[in-house]
């Protein structure tokens, strides 16, 4: 998987600003060899574009997540009885005219068509499993089915060596956007334990009960209290959920609230906040960092397809329902105001006669002075028409009001009848290659540079982009890197890279083997 993945995706690697440049152009990526053809740019945008209908997306996603699980889990030995598995998702605008599946867009700030993304990432921040929706995804609906797919491969990785199996207990961290008390109700009653802070409007004084006493916090400045919280369920009318809570009173005066479904017995406070906000250096940065430089955030290709809104057709029918029961239960004012605003539009008609006939001078109107009374009556009789209207309608203000909303919402969805839903295919089979590139520069840096920190930014600068040749020999490509100069130092560490590589014995899809020096 590795070298087809070397192979497929060092062709879009020779990409700048949106255009394909050939393997041969001077300025050219040296990566750009291992695919061994020299590609034009339509080409790969009729080979991109045909590849959904291969309908492999699924296959290839849990093919991809058995992988890296089994990789990094043979090379991170660490977990024996916690094992910490990040949950986070991104949202891509969805550029289009049609209306498709909503959802809010953090980066632009705004409700609009859009594609959302949810990944899971082991420990140490590597991604390991994703799914694309169409719209908004609610990660407390589909957190579990996805655990559940993948948690066969994750049972086949956990404590191999050993021959007696340990309990290992996996531990979903995620943010405060997906920390719905349904949600956590349906987690409660799986395999799986969470770790997940509160908003702010979800805290109060009157929800804390059974306050431990106050700690110091071992890995940082504050203060730590462990407690218990009563969350209600906005789904389930008066259903209390009752959940382990740590309050973390921070030496600088923020308050953050941890709430966690682990027992004081097996996990510290310590540890329940210090996994949470390990998830930024192991996780968060690293997955932003990806976003940009694999390009995830941007829609590789769709297509859209008609088919029926089914919440706004249940809205529709709901309002329905309830407009035709308002009307039953005002039937007799309605028909009295159906009565007056009949004489009411006939004096209106009569008013905008005399108002054509009528000349403004100087801000004020003028009539003869046979039509000046006539249209004096006129407005008269209009304001006591609508005076009886709004008599009429105080007699029951709160199901006028209600009605008057529900038409003016129904006749705003009326003709939302239809959207369109956008093939996912082929998002998801790129955003496979892009992961797995992700994770095979992870591991670059782990095994070619002894674990440096380097961003992906800094490796595709200083190291992806230097030029090279490559020279044919036998079964063998030699692919000669030129020297950047003013970094001898990092210069030195590809040096060593190039021999752990070379050492590897890479080679491509055809069998021919790459040496790099």
């Amino acid at each position: 998987l590795m070298r087809y993945t070397l192979a497929l995706f060092a062709l879009p690697l020779v990409t700048v600003n949106g255009r394909v440049r050939s393997i041969d152009h001077p300025r050219g990526n040296a990566l750009a060899y291992l695919g061994g053809y020299n590609y034009k740019a339509a080409t790969l945008n009729k080979h991109l574009s045909e590849l959904k209908y291969l309908q492999v997306s699924n296959d290839l996603i849990a093919t991809t997540a058995r992988f890296w699980i089994e990789f990094w889990s043979k090379r991170n030995r660490g977990e024996a009885l916690f094992a910490c598995y990040y949950l986070d998702g991104h949202t891509k605008a969805l550029w289009s005219s049609k209306s498709c599946y909503k959802g809010k867009v953090t980066m632009l700030g705004r409700i609009m068509n859009c594609l959302e993304q949810v990944f899971i990432h082991d420990g140490q921040g590597h991604p390991i499993y994703f799914r694309t929706f169409n719209g908004h995804a609610d990660l407390g609906m589909h957190v579990l089915s996805m655990m559940d797919r993948i948690s066969g491969y994750l049972k086949e990785t956990t404590n191999t060596d050993t021959d007696a199996q340990l309990s290992v207990n996996r531990i979903l961290i995620f943010d405060g956007g997906s920390n719905g008390v349904r949600t956590l109700r349906g987690l409660c009653t799986s395999d799986y334990h969470f770790i997940t802070i509160l908003d702010a409007n979800q805290v109060t004084e009157r929800k804390i009960k059974a306050v431990s006493q106050e700690k110091r916090y071992e890995y940082g400045e504050a203060r730590l209290v462990d407690c218990a919280i009563e969350l209600e369920d906005s789904h389930e009318h008066g259903y209390l959920f009752e959940i382990r809570a740590v309050q973390v009173h921070w030496d600088n005066g923020r308050l953050a609230v941890l709430i966690t479904s682990l027992s004081s017995n097996i996990f510290s406070p310590d540890n329940v906040v210090k996994s949470y906000f390990d998830r930024w250096p192991m996780q968060e940065l690293n997955f932003k960092e990806m976003k940009s430089r694999v390009n995830i955030h941007r829609v590789v290709g769709y297509g859209k397809k008609v088919v029926n809104n089914t919440s706004v057709l249940e809205k529709i029918k709901r309002l329905q329902r309830q407009i035709h029961e308002l009307e039953q239960a005002l039937e007799k004012p309605l028909h009295e105001m159906s009565t007056v605003e009949e004489r009411l539009h006939a004096r209106i008609k009569e008013e905008r006669m005399y108002r054509e006939m009528s000349q403004v001078v100087d801000g004020e109107r003028t009539l003869s002075e046979a039509d000046a009374p006539i249209f004096q009556e006129i407005q008269r009789d209009i304001n006591r028409l609508k005076r009886k209207i709004r008599e009429i309608k105080n007699g029951d203000v709160k199901r006028f009001t209600a009605l008057k909303k529900k038409r003016t919402e129904l006749a705003r969805i009326i003709d939302k009848k239809k959207l369109y839903r956008v093939d996912v295919e082929l998002d998801q089979i790129m955003t496979c290659f892009k992961i797995s590139f992700a994770n095979i520069c992870c591991y670059l840096l782990e095994e070619c540079f002894n674990g440096e920190n380097m961003t992906l930014h800094r490796l595709f600068e200083t190291i992806f982009e230097l030029r090279g040749q490559m020279q044919f020999e036998g079964e063998q490509r030699n692919i000669y890197i030129k020297r950047n100069p003013k970094q001898k130092a990092l210069m030195k560490k590809l040096d060593h890279a190039f021999d752990v590589i070379n050492h590897m014995r890479i080679a491509d899809i055809n069998g021919y083997t790459y040496h790099f020096t």
